[in-house]
């Protein structure tokens, strides 16, 4: 029965991190992967952030397995045969420090936790976590001891980490998580990734060398519901994705397989996908309860980060799950510095938490999910009115200007109600996600 200073169940972004951090000032560490490698499970967009990312590894830019730093952004409000377009590019970002990488996931996870290895941390693959182990106490259920792998094998630690991702099966029997978010407070997406020679790349999206560029869309590829698009270049591949809140989908009887088929039919999309063979398909679900349904992070001898943590601000995801890895790190190598591994001496991971930058953030976004469930039309409206708006604009006709402008207003005003109209601006000003 092997013993360790502390346990990482899930060697994702946060899990990794955690094991790294231990592991490198000098405690043993059992990062636990589920898959046949880190990463093989594991599905995002395709973005990692420079700064956030280099707080944990310096430079990381040098070694780990990235794809393009990325330079041009756009976002497209697409209708059915047309596309509204707002973009920005600068070519400081194709330089030190750079802002953010294209990634896939397979290869940078496996990487990241090849470096936690390296560092002294022991990882076990095909390792799927029945159970946390407690210490049986007189009258109620004692601290976390360990865990217990579907094979019967148990390891004993002073401390668990559950990076465990969006599903919180351990964080939920840990007692971390009373209440479950519902079915709303989740969005289902789908990915393929696909392949594309690298030059055809370059050309289609007016790229040199290794640059790379991301195009967040919405209106047209999920229809009624709520939902976005993206699409990032990678060195020889292009990773699309779409998809919407869970719930919304089931509502309107939405296959995400069929939104990614739909998707690609666009004319905008066919033109620039056009000639890609599919590699690989994957789904993955996002937590977005944000901070209504923020777990319990931490407990006797036991942490939650990442996911299971609900370390998601916006598109914000994997930096804030590997922030979160570091700081229960620290909290831990802390408490292993003073012998005590008890909820009283683990909040310091929660303070933390909630004096981090992002934290601000998933505070202010909290009311976010109750907006998109009431104007669950949101995104179709303004998609559907910014085209109808930019058709008519720039339609060269017989209409005298003040004719034209008045064309403009009968196409907002014959959306809905103005009054209406002014309560959605106001509401989105407050509440909107581009992405």
């Amino acid at each position: 029965m092997d013993s360790y200073d502390a346990i990482v169940v899930g060697a994702g972004p946060a899990g990794s991190t955690a094991a790294l951090t231990l592991a490198q000032n000098g405690l043993s560490v059992a990062l636990l992967e589920r898959g046949q490698f880190p990463g093989c499970k594991n599905v995002f967009g395709g973005t990692i952030y420079a700064q956030p990312v280099a707080e944990i590894l310096p430079a990381f830019w040098e070694t780990a397995p990235l794809e393009r730093p990325v330079v041009a952004e756009e976002l497209w409000f697409l209708h059915t045969d047309s596309a509204v377009r707002i973009g920005f590019g600068s070519l400081r970002f194709a330089r030190q420090p750079y802002n953010k990488f294209t990634v896939l996931r397979s290869r940078f996870d496996r990487w990241l936790a090849e470096k936690a290895v390296k560092a002294g941390a022991v990882l076990y693959t095909k390792a799927h976590v029945r159970d946390l182990i407690f210490d049986k106490g007189l009258f109620t259920r004692g601290p976390v001891q360990g865990v217990r792998l579907d094979n019967g094998e148990i390891l004993l630690s002073n401390v668990v980490i559950i990076a465990e991702g969006v599903l919180p099966f351990l964080t939920t029997k840990a007692g971390l998580f009373p209440q479950l978010p519902p079915a709303y407070a989740y969005t289902l997406y789908v990915k393929e990734v696909l392949s594309l020679p690298k030059e055809k790349i370059n050309d289609r999206f007016q790229l040199e060398d290794n640059e790379g560029a991301i195009i967040g869309m919405i209106g047209f590829p999920t229809s009624t519901a709520i939902g976005k698009a993206g699409l990032w270049t990678n060195k020889d591949t292009i990773s699309l994705i779409v998809g919407g809140y869970l719930n919304q989908l089931a509502s309107h009887g939405l296959s995400p397989y069929m939104l990614l088929k739909r998707l690609k039919q666009h004319p905008f999309v066919h033109k620039i996908i056009q000639g890609a063979e599919l590699v690989e398909y994957q789904a993955h679900m996002i937590p977005k309860g944000g901070y209504t349904f923020l777990p319990k992070l931490y407990g006797d001898n036991i942490l939650v980060a990442g996911d299971a943590a609900l370390m998601i601000s916006g598109r914000r995801g994997s930096d804030l799950a590997m922030l979160s890895g570091k700081y229960a790190a620290e909290t831990i190598i802390q408490a292993k510095a003073k012998g005590d591994f008890s909820a009283k001496m683990l909040a310091n991971y929660a303070l933390k938490i909630n004096e981090a930058f992002f934290m601000e953030d998933i505070k202010a976004r909290r009311g976010n999910l109750e907006y998109y469930q009431k104007r669950s039309d949101v995104d179709y409206l303004i998609s559907s009115t910014l085209n109808e708006l930019a058709n008519e604009f720039f339609t060269v006709d017989l209409l005298n200007e003040k004719e034209k402008r008045e064309r403009l207003i009968s196409i907002i005003r014959s959306k809905q109600f103005p009054l209406k109209t002014l309560s959605d601006l106001w509401a989105a000003l407050h509440h909107w996600e581009a992405f």
